[in-house]
C-alpha cells in the first residue's frame, strides 16, 4: 500500500509544481515540505486545507482512495425531444380523460415533463412503458 508521505508527494506532481512553490502555497518552508514528504513529520490542518484548496485531493492523500466524480459532458443539458414530449402529452391526455380526469395545462406540462424525464435520454420511443408510467401516475 502506498503511503501517506508517497501520496502526498505524487499530489503535488499531479498539480505541477515543486517542493518550493507547494510549500509556499501551503505556508510552510522546503524543508518542511521535504519532511511531510520523507515521512519525517506530519502536517497540521492549516497544511491540508491551504493545499486542498490549491487542488490537492485531501481525500486520496488521506485514505489513498480516489473519489469517482461523474464527468460533467456526460450529464450536461440536452434540448427536448418535441415529437416525444408531444406524443406523452397526447397519451397522458386520452388516459386521463380514460379515467376522468381533467388536469389544468400546466399541471398536465409539468406531469408531462415528470414522465419525460423518467424516460431519460432513451432514443426510441417505448410505449408500452410510458402507459405503464401513466397508469401510475393517473392512480397516483
Amino acid at each position: 500500500m502506498v503511503s501517506f508521505c508517497e501520496r502526498l508527494r505524487a499530489e503535488r506532481t499531479r498539480l505541477g509544481l515543486n517542493q518550493t512553490d507547494f510549500a509556499a502555497l501551503a505556508g510552510v518552508t522546503k524543508k518542511t515540505q521535504m519532511l511531510y514528504e520523507a515521512g519525517e513529520r506530519v502536517p497540521d490542518t492549516n497544511y491540508m486545507a491551504a493545499i486542498g484548496q490549491a487542488g490537492a485531493d485531501l481525500y486520496f492523500i488521506i485514505t489513498g482512495q480516489k473519489i469517482l466524480v461523474p464527468n460533467p459532458a456526460a450529464t450536461a443539458w440536452a434540448p427536448i425531444d418535441g415529437e416525444k414530449l408531444g406524443r406523452i402529452i397526447e397519451m397522458l391526455e386520452a388516459a386521463a380523460k380514460q379515467a376522468g380526469r381533467r388536469w389544468p395545462a400546466k399541471k398536465l406540462a409539468e406531469v408531462a415533463a415528470e414522465i419525460y424525464n423518467a424516460l431519460g435520454q432513451e432514443q426510441q420511443f417505448d410505449q408500452p412503458r410510458v402507459e405503464r408510467i401513466l397508469k401510475l401516475v393517473i392512480n397516483r
